[in-house]
């Protein structure tokens, strides 16, 4: 194996999943040369290929090809910049609630490598099996119907689950958020789950990115009221957060550059 190609495998086992732009930037190399890398890896079992790119060998071929393939890619370095200070809320022995956004998949990488001891309750199939990977922390997957989409379980059975939990923080994203309203989401499927936990929780923290801000989706999820903590990025516009902080939330800004784990 070549210094490049296990270089390959470890961005791969640090971040999951990689497409082949990623990888020609990390390694400075052409498209051609990464393919042939991927391809050699592949034959020996040593990664998987996805649509666009690879995934490291240890996860279920399932797990980044689904539409959440392009959103876990999406502004990236912002992502793990909120996380990293999301995970500076948590605290060992906690009861979690995550939500299914590429997000909060983040989220909980950063959990399972900090192996705290934490029960989290999810409907999130792709967040179950990564916090599963650490064997200090509880998964609790609320049942119901699989949506591929999301790769969540949604429905009136993961609905009724809801209920029969209380949990000291919920983190959830959003599709789209207005400072003065609240978030808004695309996926009909799974804001019902949103409103319900929000109602079950202590405290809320929104992980959400500039680039969401003051844009509006299909439907309305949760109130602004609802949400205690925003953990955003330093490219929010200052309106908005002045907003929030006037009507009594919490504001957090994430540094890519600075808090990026």
């Amino acid at each position: 194996m070549t210094p490049r190609q296990q270089k390959i495998l470890d961005v791969l086992q640090a971040k999951g999943a990689c497409t082949y732009q990623e990888l020609e930037q990390l390694l400075d190399v052409s498209s051609m040369t990464v393919r042939r890398d991927v391809e050699v890896l592949a034959q020996r079992n040593a990664l998987i290929k996805t649509l666009g790119g690879a995934q490291r060998s240890n996860a279920p071929r399932f797990l980044y090809e689904t539409s959440l393939l392009s959103r876990i890619d999406t502004n990236r370095a912002e992502k793990e910049a909120i996380t990293a200070r999301a995970l500076e809320f948590i605290r060992p022995d906690q009861t979690l609630f995550l939500d299914g956004s590429s997000t909060c998949i983040e989220l909980a990488r950063l959990i399972a490598k900090a192996e705290l001891a934490l029960n989290v309750i999810t409907n999130s199939a792709l967040i179950a099996i990564e916090v599963g990977r650490t064997p200090h922390a509880k998964v609790i997957c609320l049942g119901g119907e699989y949506d591929p989409q999301s790769a969540s379980f949604v429905g009136t059975l993961a609905e009724e689950a809801c209920a029969k939990f209380f949990v000291d923080a919920a983190f959830m994203s959003t599709k789209a958020f207005v400072a003065a309203e609240g978030t808004y989401e695309s996926s009909i499927a799974t804001l019902r789950i949103k409103q319900l936990m929000a109602g079950r929780c202590a405290k809320l923290y929104l992980l959400v990115d500039s680039s969401k801000f003051e844009q509006r989706a299909l439907c309305k999820v949760l109130d602004v009221n609802a949400i205690h903590v925003v953990i955003t990025d330093g490219k929010c516009p200052k309106g908005p957060l002045e907003q929030l902080k006037s009507s009594g939330r919490q504001v957090v800004i994430a540094n890519p550059t600075k808090d990026r784990l």
